[in-house]
């Protein structure tokens, strides 16, 4: 119990040695806090690849489901980590979990893009950086699905984004992007039905 609670706090620290020590010494990397955190959850939410990546070489499950239902994905999909959320999807987490309010992490990128366009306090490099990590995070739900067509309309979005000198072309493109995402996650629901 209290080396299970030492995983969580290191993996929340990013102590990586502790990880790693506790993790040789057969600790669980399943085991949950009261609220159903993992390891995982800590290290995804924090965007510590290193650790997302030990923990799940360990047998820590991406799909494990905290208590509002959130999965490490939906944590990273919501902090914009993507070379987390690369690592995650390529260990094996599903793309189409739901939380307990029915959202995927395709549906909180979707919020965090939203955000962006409702907010005037970011500086254009800052706001094109925001959005280049969502294509960037879009780029990977895509390759894991196999949507060749819904990712060659991304790189057309991508490379318009290249091309932006203003903070109103910036938008266009966040406008582009929201209606893409919006596009993807209906396409989404329809293939689980």
């Amino acid at each position: 119990m209290v080396a299970e609670k030492r995983l969580r706090e290191a993996s929340n620290s990013t102590d990586i040695d502790t990880v790693r020590r506790l993790l040789e010494d057969d600790i669980d990397p399943c085991a949950a806090d009261d609220k159903g955190r993992t390891a995982l959850h800590f290290s995804s939410c924090n965007g510590n690849e290193s650790i997302v990546q030990l923990l799940l070489s360990y047998g820590a499950d991406p799909n494990q489901r905290d208590s509002l239902g959130n999965t490490p994905l939906h944590l990273a999909a919501c902090t914009n980590h993507v070379p987390v959320i690369t690592t995650l999807l390529r260990g094996g987490a599903r793309v189409d979990a739901l939380d307990r309010a029915g959202r995927t992490p395709l549906h909180l990128a979707h919020s965090k893009l939203n955000i962006l366009q409702e907010g005037d306090l970011h500086s254009l490099e800052t706001l094109r950086g925001e959005v280049t990590q969502i294509i960037q995070m879009l780029r990977e739900y895509l390759n894991i699905m196999g949507q060749s067509e819904e990712r060659e309309r991304l790189e057309h979005i991508s490379s318009q984004l290249q091309n932006t000198h203003t903070r109103e072309q910036v938008d266009e493109v966040t406008d582009l992007l929201a209606s893409f995402t919006s596009l993807s996650i209906q396409m989404q629901n329809m293939g689980s039905r």
